[in-house]
């Protein structure tokens, strides 16, 4: 990954509707425990991403909590019954206050 706060979303190509399908997402984030030092010495602050939220349209389908104890560049990895074409958006805040948003479209194959 490259740039702080950003995501990658990925659903399947091909989706058909009532299908359940795996969401993977990779976010770019350090996520420092705060319990590390530069070379230097110089305590380096704890950097996290505190919470992640993941709304299908108007719904809420999922919710991760996480500390300073998540790896860097964290992966989510869920299942999703895909019921209708609808935005799929990813918003995560960090203990910072920066919040960051991305999203993925849930449209269906023609039959």
């Amino acid at each position: 990954m490259s740039a702080l706060g950003e995501a990658r979303i990925r659903v399947p190509e091909r989706i058909i509707r009532g299908e359940l399908i795996v969401v993977n997402a990779i976010i770019s984030h350090p996520m420092d425990t705060g319990f590390f030092r530069t070379a230097e010495g110089q305590p380096i602050p704890a950097y996290f991403i505190k919470n992640v939220v993941v709304r299908y349209g108007d719904q809420e389908v999922a919710r991760f909590e996480w500390t300073s104890g998540v790896s860097r560049d964290p992966v989510i990895s869920f299942t999703l019954r895909a019921d209708s074409e609808a935005p799929l958006s990813m918003v995560w805040t960090d203990n910072k206050g920066d919040v960051f948003e991305q999203s993925a479209n849930i449209a269906f194959v023609s039959a």
